[in-house]
């Protein structure tokens, strides 16, 4: 069952492989690898590292000893900045569900818990380094296939 904050796959790449890399030293890993790994698609995999590669949160390397591996130190790598490259447009905090246009949020019913909701997950994301979020992922706790 979907959860009340659902994120498009594209999104969910970049965050998954920015943290699935955040913990390792400066080696390339191998792109392939980790798209089967976290299990997605490797064509789609690709696409988004490229946007991260373009924003400046990856570096690619070809060859047998290439990958991907991040291109900043992680404690100066928000998950806001990963989340927006991922995507390739910024997360802007608004009222409604509705397009602004149709809806500005001023006399919608939902609109100030929205806003209020969307600007505190706003200002986590900001905050929350990298680092910060992969001293905390334990991957002992996965369940491998």
């Amino acid at each position: 069952m979907p959860g009340l904050l659902n994120i498009p796959e594209s999104m969910s790449i970049a965050l998954h492989t920015c943290l699935w890399i955040a913990d390792a030293d400066r080696t390339f890993r191998p792109s392939p690898k980790i798209a089967k790994e976290l299990g997605f698609s490797y064509n789609h995999f690709a696409k988004v590292v490229q946007r991260l590669v373009r924003a400046g949160l990856l570096e690619t390397e070809r060859g047998p000893k290439g990958g991907i591996r991040l291109a900043r130190d992680p404690k100066a790598i928000s998950m806001l900045e990963i989340y927006e490259a991922g995507g390739g447009e910024p997360l802007r905090p608004h009222r409604c569900l509705l397009d602004p246009k149709i809806c500005a949020g001023r006399a919608c019913a939902l609109g100030r818990l929205i806003e209020s909701e969307n600007g505190r997950l706003h200002q986590t994301m900001k905050k929350t380094t990298l680092a910060g979020l992969a001293r905390s992922f334990d991957r002992s706790k996965l369940e491998t296939a």
